[in-house]
């Protein structure tokens, strides 16, 4: 097959330009061969890789774990063992996500429903209080630990003599 140049093999693949020379920045795509007149061209097989990668994207894997994944198809003694390990690490991942989202629903559902009830009541007030709230507890929680820290200290003191 012939080589793309750089334009070409964006419209291929779906994305931009940019997105490709970032592609190339970042290590997941090889530097093209220049040609004298200054193009870039890219082997036929650059379509496929970078669709594979806007895929794998789509499945919340970071640029960061599509390198490493790409990197497995380098070593020859990988197997779909160790492809399978890194999946089932990115499903462990997901499932924590989907905890914390589920938490997120409960939250907010609560809040809705809080809301609901005191419908009437004026919105600015209520979240200047709240806000007021939330201060008030960042800033004992850090006395608390900075009392804590002290005691230490005066321990650590106290032992050292």
């Amino acid at each position: 097959m012939q080589p793309l140049r750089i334009g070409k093999l964006a419209r291929l693949a779906k994305v931009t330009v940019q997105t490709l020379r970032f592609y190339e920045r970042k290590g997941l795509l090889s530097k093209p061969n220049c040609r004298l007149s200054g193009y870039r061209e890219y082997p036929s097989e650059a379509v496929g890789l970078v669709i594979l990668i806007k895929r794998i994207q789509a499945l919340g894997f970071s640029l960061k774990e599509i390198k490493e994944i790409m990197a497995l198809r380098k070593a020859p003694t990988t197997t779909f063992g160790d492809a399978a390990a890194r999946l089932q690490a990115k499903i462990e991942e997901i499932d924590a996500k989907i905890g914390e989202l589920r938490g997120l629903r409960r939250t907010l559902a609560k809040m809705a429903k809080t809301h609901r009830q005191g419908a009437a009541m004026p919105f600015a007030t209520a979240f200047e209080d709240h806000v007021q709230q939330l201060s008030r507890g960042a800033i004992a929680e850090n006395n608390e630990k900075s009392g804590d820290q002290k005691r230490n200290q005066v321990k650590k003191i106290a032992t050292d003599a």
